[in-house]
Formats: C-alpha cells, sequence, structure tokens
C-alpha cells in the first residue's frame, strides 16, 4: 500500500526522503526547515498540491490501497517527533492546566524587538531571568479574547501529546512602555528554531495528520502555513505547533469572522456561489454565530467535525482516514471534564459566565468530535 503510494507521489517530490520523513519515529538527518512567505504558502495549497496529485495519480493510490498512514505501525507510545507521550501526572486535571509551563517569567521585562507579523500588539523581550519569550497583549477593545485563546489551545494540544513552547499568563511590569506596562498578556518562551516546516512534507503520518479533529475541536483554523517549527534537540527533530490566538472564538485576538471555519479564505467555490446568488448562498449559518461576549467572542457549541475547514487547504488533514480519527479520539477522550475546567480556569477569565460557556461549549464539541470518530458523523 505505501509503496504504490510512494511510487505515485514520488515521480514529483522525491520518494526516498518522503518514506523517510513519513515513517521513521523520530527525523535524525536532512532535517528540513523554510521560510516561505504566506503568499507562496497559498500558492502551493490552491494550485500546486492539487496538481501534483493529480498528475502523480495519487488520488487513484488513495482509492485502491485506502491511503492509511505509512506510520501506523508506529509505537507512538515512545513517542516522535511530532508526538510526546504525556505521564499520568501530566494528565491530571492540575498537570493538564499546567501544561509545559515550570518556571514563570520573572519581571521586569525588557524590550528587545516590536512583535511583527499577525495583528495585535507585542514584543519579543527578555525576563529579568535572561530568558526569551514572545509577549502578546490583548486587543483593548477584547479584553482577555487572544490571551485565553493561546492558553487554552496550547494547553489542550499539549496534553494531547503535540510540542508546544510554554505559554505564561502574565501582567506585563517594568518595560517603562505606557503601551505595555499593566496589560494583560501571554509570554511564549522561545523556541532555538531552524524555521518552519510545511504540513505537505508529513502528510502520510498518522500523529498530523489526525490533528485536523483537535483543531476542528477547539476551531484552531489558522494550524497551517507558518504557525509551527521545527527544531533540533537531543539529536533528533522536535516539530512545534506555536501561535494559538487564532482558535476558539478569537482570530488574531479580535472575534473571529462568521465564515472562518466554515470555509477557506479564498475558496474559489463559495466566492463563486457568493457572487452569483449576491450573497444568499454561503458555507456559514444564517444569522451567523453571534459574538458570546469580548472575552469569547464567536465559538458556537454546535460543530460538524466533518465539515469544519481550516484557513487554507492542509494536505495532511486532507488525508486523515477513519483509523486516524480513532488513534486521536483515544488520547481525547483523556480529557475530561475536570481537564477541561482546569484548563480554562488557568486563563484567569474575570467573568465567570464567559468561564462556564467555554466549559461547556469545548465539551459539546468534543462530543461531537468523539461521535464522528466512532462513524457518527459522515467522513471528511
Amino acid at each position: 500500500m505505501a509503496l504504490l503510494l510512494a511510487g505515485s507521489a514520488g515521480l514529483l517530490g522525491g520518494c526516498a526522503r518522503l518514506e523517510y520523513e513519513n515513517t521513521a519515529p523520530f527525523i535524525t538527518r536532512a532535517v528540513r526547515a523554510n521560510d516561505e512567505s504566506n503568499e507562496l504558502i497559498a500558492f502551493k495549497a490552491w494550485a500546486l498540491y492539487p496538481a501534483r496529485d493529480i498528475l502523480t495519480f495519487e488520488w487513484l493510490a488513495r482509492s485502491v490501497c485506502g491511503g492509511e498512514a505509512w506510520n501506523a505501525d508506529t509505537d507512538f507510545e515512545s513517542g516522535t517527533s511530532f508526538y510526546t507521550p504525556r505521564t499520568a501526572e501530566q494528565l491530571t486535571p492540575e498537570g493538564a492546566a499546567r501544561g509545559p509551563c515550570i518556571d514563570p517569567p520573572v519581571p521586569p521585562f525588557t524590550i528587545r524587538k516590536a512583535k511583527t507579523g499577525g495583528s495585535g500588539i507585542g514584543f519579543v523581550g527578555t525576563d529579568a531571568t535572561g530568558r526569551k519569550f514572545l509577549f502578546k497583549c490583548d486587543d483593548p477593545a477584547y479584553p482577555e479574547l487572544g490571551t485565553t485563546a493561546e492558553l487554552v489551545g496550547s494547553r489542550i494540544l499539549w496534553a494531547l501529546g503535540y510540542n508546544v513552547p510554554a505559554v505564561h499568563l502574565v501582567t506585563i511590569a517594568g518595560t517603562g512602555d505606557q503601551r505595555f506596562d499593566g496589560r494583560r498578556a501571554t509570554a511564549a518562551e522561545f523556541i532555538d528554531a531552524r524555521g518552519h516546516f510545511r504540513f505537505d512534507w508529513f502528510r502520510y503520518r498518522r500523529e498530523v495528520r489526525a490533528l485536523r479533529a483537535p483543531c476542528a475541536w477547539i476551531n484552531d483554523v489558522d494550524r497551517g502555513g507558518r504557525n509551527n517549527l521545527v527544531a533540533v534537540e537531543d539529536g533528533h527533530a522536535v516539530y512545534y505547533l506555536i501561535d494559538f490566538n487564532s482558535c476558539l472564538g478569537s482570530w488574531q485576538g479580535r472575534p473571529r469572522e462568521p465564515w472562518r471555519g466554515y470555509q477557506a479564505e479564498g475558496d474559489p467555490a463559495w466566492t463563486l456561489l457568493r457572487l452569483s446568488s449576491l450573497g444568499v448562498l454561503r458555507p456559514e449559518p444564517n444569522p451567523p454565530d453571534p459574538v458570546v461576549s469580548p472575552a469569547v467572542g464567536r465559538f458556537p457549541a454546535d460543530l460538524s467535525p466533518a465539515a469544519w475547514t481550516p484557513q487554507a487547504p492542509n494536505t495532511a488533514f486532507d488525508r486523515m482516514t477513519p483509523a486516524d480519527q480513532r488513534w486521536i479520539a483515544e488520547r481525547i477522550r483523556r480529557l475530561e471534564r475536570p481537564h477541561i475546567e482546569a484548563i480554562v480556569a488557568a486563563a484567569q477569565l474575570s467573568d465567570p459566565a464567559d468561564a462556564e460557556y467555554l466549559v461547556e461549549t469545548l465539551l459539546a464539541r468534543r462530543a461531537a468530535v468523539l461521535r464522528w470518530a466512532a462513524g457518527q458523523d459522515e467522513a471528511p
């Protein structure tokens, strides 16, 4: 099965490297990274990868062989470059709420460089111990929205076994800059990375394809492009997910636009349907999901995981199979109400109603994902 898929994809992609990167538990040689622009990433997602798959008859190989993950026989409990199994202590509610955070940043903080890219205000800085962090503040009009998404999203994905940086909730102090001091922010510990990676390189890995399900759960629509890093630690590659302020009801710290999660940005089919119907036909609900509160944004409890759509096409997500769904569902089931309550509590929302809404909505969406994995919802 894997050989047939490798043969078709290898015509354009380099079969030996593709097989190695999609079967090796830990990637130790020829670790790749890139720093492509968002425009190039979008071109590849919308045009280059679909054309490649058509020309190499990859679609035929998938239909004949089923397209199962090439590393399905991996002992995931021993870990991979993408997945780190959590211990029993780490998977207590308290452990999940703490996540990878050990030593919080110590004020005063020193600004080293203003944040560039994305939206919102922030900076790269150091704490009193000299450690380096990326600080991101809430939008003044939506206090707690971006920081809550950043903290809750990263904690959930960490608890599921994915590699994320330690994200701390802080009040900025000591910079001497009135734009920052006194503001609520997240401080993400810096990773000594080689650059970003393409999900397409790893489209036949179970743990990478299965990521689609938790992204649907927490509405992590921007999981792709440049929101990842690859580092080399202990002699092997470690692939990180970063930047979580576009999950839950947030889009880069402001309420998510109604269409995000229902269609990819620039989807030609939906663009044509909208124009031809004068806006009557659209993928999102009508009326659109409401903004629950400034701290929650647009985050509906209703979820059809099969229909959920990320910001841009993702060739790894597109290849997720029922077996991949079942694999990640086993890990999602470990996060029960006490875990979700503890994780949301770690965001320190000022209004208890907002915290309660997030807990109940996350539990409802979790139930939808688990029904889907059990075959009670249509496949993507």
